[in-house]
């Protein structure tokens, strides 16, 4: 048979409906119009269709890649030569102590012939062990438990974390759980869990098990991969935590393995060369390897230049292989932007200036404003009215086109002489028996006649309803002005807009509170894109690759040799580590964070709050702005006063860049107890945790106030509203910013009235007397510059 055949897109099947006996062709078309089978593609990706044996071919390419990735790791440990895996162990309770953990682990996981001699249990402690039971090289670490930020250090470089976990004491909520949220939130690459006193509690196994069974169920709360807890007392589940211990391959933690570190191998073996101002170190080069151009950081300490990179023999540690010195391209310390690489999408800045003297009116709109009202009731539109309706009567149809037919003269007449009846029931506050002295006669135009309180009067109204209006504030932004502030000086810099997410705001607007730096930050275009091919171009430049045994040879620059080893051997780190920067990373730019709060956090988390942010090996005393996590059209977003519960948010400050995107945590701390080196996990009040999003100098925080009016006077759609200014030159000022209610309605400002600040308003329908009338009114916030802090300085 001629033609194609194709299967239809579904087992969907329609009658084919009755034809009937005078229907013509036409008509049956007409009904069946539109009605086409399709063909869809069943590959949403549009790839090519695999045969079973390219199927094949491709699942024995993946498989074979995996092999690779999992040789090459075990590999990097393997042998002589291998690489020390480095082990920390982290009790969760007060009463276990890190010091019988590892003499269990070793007595009963290699055999009581184990020579304990060489042993280092004190707190802190280092020791490299040489597992011949399993041909491995362990670095076991006992942090110093009475320093946090010591644990966090330790943690970051660990391969293998191995928790401890007590029979007899729960893990507190303030000490253990903080600090095993506190180390999940920043990576970790693999664990172990593990019980050394579970005879303590009872003799009997039946009972044990039951505690063991509890304590599992406790740790998959954390670590749902995780089979079960080793039990140290007995000999063969210690040895099964070695073996676990031993042949576990690290995880990858994206921000860490994405750049070089190097923990430094002994530290006795440190060494400074007063006369070229340099530092030496030594170790395993782990990640993505050192660039001899680039810049590392020392957590705690800063960022150096490198003068020099030595690969040494794998066997000895003492002859140089390989040697590379830092060339014409070396990166500087500047942190911020001068010279910048071509390929990178990184954006010049534009100094663009706005000059606010020369304003007659409120800005709106972004650089809208409204011309000088001087003149303009000669260019108004004539209206259509009533026979015998007054100017003023004329008013209240502006936007009305009515026709004589629609309705009678009379009637306009009879809602004439209603007119001063129609007052909200908030006029309540007003007593009908006032005397005449009480009032001012205040000739508005020709034919209104408005009454202006007297200041007494004016005060003793507006107490009695911000009284009122405190009860039950609708408005979050609201902000209440004095009667004898002037609005147009008070709120100057602030402007009106139409839609905050559909305005255009100038990002280098010229603004006396932007900081002096902001021209001199970096600032990248697309940073997805130049994320992507930074960290590909780094790791391709490496000069020391992963597992090379290599010395460093660091640039203390202008930094007093002597003082900054003493400040190193003084420090109560565990160990000192280095980790490379990946280009650009040590110059300041409009950072992102998102954050959420800290659950266990009661107090409130004002916007501009000091805190400390660790993002990566960083840690920054920073002071940030809030805003709201979605995505908006122009990339301008509403500034939040507070951290807000179970929300997640974004916080904007100034700090350098991070292309790794690594975990935040946001926390405070006594500055007094950490004076006197009280550095416990219990002085440190953990705020909220989150990552580094992204550098964007484009995004724009404006703060939002409203200023509230309360309704006097209802004519259909025309208000006279009072109490949302003071004076007529406010009014005036203030009069192109449109105005809307807590129901919803919109309207705009029509004219003044009288001198204390009333005017009318027209909206797109009739109020209520609940309405409250409101008026948003945006400023520009800029994020503030932070510093590098440490709990040493």
């Amino acid at each position: 048979m001629a033609g194609s055949h194709s299967h239809r897109s579904s087992f969907k099947s329609s009658h084919k409906s009755f034809k009937s006996k005078h229907s013509s062709k036409s008509a049956l078309k007409k009904i069946n119009k539109g009605k086409v089978e399709t063909s869809t593609s069943h590959n949403n990706n549009n790839k090519p269709m695999l045969n079973k044996q390219q199927r094949k071919n491709q699942a024995k390419q993946q498989r074979e890649k995996k092999i690779l990735s999992t040789t090459l790791k075990k590999k990097l440990f393997e042998g002589s030569n291998g690489v020390n895996k480095i082990v920390t162990i982290i009790p969760l309770t007060t009463d276990i102590n890190p010091a019988d953990i590892l003499n269990q682990i070793l007595l009963n996981g290699i055999g009581a012939d184990f020579d304990m001699s060489n042993v280092n249990l004190a707190m802190p402690s280092v020791n490299t062990i040489k597992i011949d039971k399993f041909k491995k090289k362990i670095k076991f670490i006992i942090p110093n438990m009475h320093n946090i930020l010591d644990v966090l250090d330790v943690c970051k470089v660990s391969d293998v974390i191995v928790f401890g976990l007590s029979s007899m004491q729960e893990v507190d909520p303030s000490y253990g759980e903080q600090i095993l949220r506190s180390i999940e939130l920043q990576g970790i690459s693999n664990y172990v869990g593990v019980i050394s006193n579970l005879s303590a509690i009872n003799m009997k196994e039946k009972f044990q098990l039951d505690i063991k069974q509890s304590l599992e169920s406790y740790f998959k709360h954390f670590f749902p991969n995780e089979k079960q807890l080793y039990n140290l007392e007995k000999s063969n589940e210690s040895t099964n935590c070695l073996r676990s211990i031993c042949e576990k391959l690290p995880n990858k933690i994206s921000w860490r393995d994405s750049r070089g570190y190097l923990v430094v191998d002994d530290l006795s073996n440190m060494q400074l060369d007063p006369s070229s101002n340099q530092l030496i170190l030594q170790g395993h080069c782990r990640g993505s390897g050192f660039n001899a151009d680039g810049l590392i950081h020392i957590p705690g300490h800063g960022d150096f230049q490198i003068n020099k990179l030595e690969v040494l023999d794998a066997h000895q540690h003492r002859d140089v292989k390989e040697m590379f010195a830092y060339s014409e391209a070396r990166e500087n310390l500047n942190e911020f932007n001068e010279d910048v690489d071509d390929d990178l999408d990184i954006e010049e800045n534009n100094e663009n200036k706005f000059e606010y003297d020369n304003l007659t009116t409120a800005r709106f709109d972004d650089g809208g404003f409204l011309p000088n009202t001087d003149g303009m009731d000669s260019n108004k539109p004539e209206v259509r009215v009533p026979k015998g309706t007054s100017s003023y009567q004329a008013r209240w149809y502006l936007d009305d086109v009515i026709d004589e037919d629609e309705e009678s003269a009379s009637e306009f007449e009879d809602e004439k002489e209603n007119k001063d009846d129609m007052i909200d029931d908030e006029d309540d506050l007003y007593n009908n028996n006032h005397d005449d002295k009480d009032y001012n006669y205040v000739e508005h135009d020709d034919d209104e006649e408005f009454v202006d309180f007297s200041d007494d009067e004016e005060e003793r109204q507006l107490l009695e309803y911000r009284n009122l209006e405190k009860e039950d504030r609708e408005f979050p932004d609201e902000v209440e002005l004095h009667p004898l502030e002037k609005a147009r000086e008070v709120l100057h810099k602030y402007r009106g807009l139409k839609n905050l997410y559909n305005c255009s705001w100038d990002v280098d607007e010229f603004d006396d509170e932007c900081p002096d730096e902001w021209f001199n930050i970096l600032r990248i275009q697309n940073f997805k894109n130049t994320r992507k091919k930074i960290i590909k171009d780094f790791s391709k430049s490496a000069s020391v690759k992963e597992g090379d045994y290599f010395r460093i040879y660091i640039d203390l620059g202008d930094r007093d040799s002597n003082a900054f080893m003493q400040k190193l051997q003084t420090s109560d780190a565990t160990i000192i580590s280095i980790f490379a920067l990946l280009p650009h990373e040590h110059k300041q730019t409009v950072a992102n964070f998102s954050i959420q709060r800290w659950e266990e956090y009661e107090d409130p988390i004002p916007s501009n709050e000091s805190m400390i942010v660790q993002y990566g090996m960083r840690r920054y005393e920073i002071h940030p702005l809030f805003s709201g996590a979605s995505v908006t059209p122009n990339n301008v977003h509403k500034y939040d006063r507070f951290l807000h519960h179970d929300s997640l948010s974004v916080a904007t400050c100034i700090a350098p860049v991070d292309f790794t995107q690594a975990p935040a945590i946001f926390f405070k701390f006594d500055k007094e107890k950490f004076k006197s080196g009280n550095t416990d996990v219990t002085n440190i009040e953990f705020l909220g945790h989150g990552s580094f999003i992204s550098s964007d100098h484009t995004r724009v925080l404006a703060k939002r106030i409203v200023l509230t009016g309360s309704p006097f006077k209802f004519h259909k759609n025309v208000i006279t509203v009072r109490y949302m200014f003071f004076n007529s030159e406010d009014v005036e000022w203030f009069k192109s910013i449109p105005l809307f209610t807590n129901s919803g309605r919109s309207g705009f400002i029509k004219e003044s009235l009288g001198t204390h600040g009333y005017f009318k308003a027209t909206f797109d329908t009739k109020l209520s007397a609940q309405d409250v009338i409101g008026m948003s009114l945006y400023k520009r916030m800029w994020p503030e510059l932070s510093k590098q802090w440490s709990h040493l300085d």
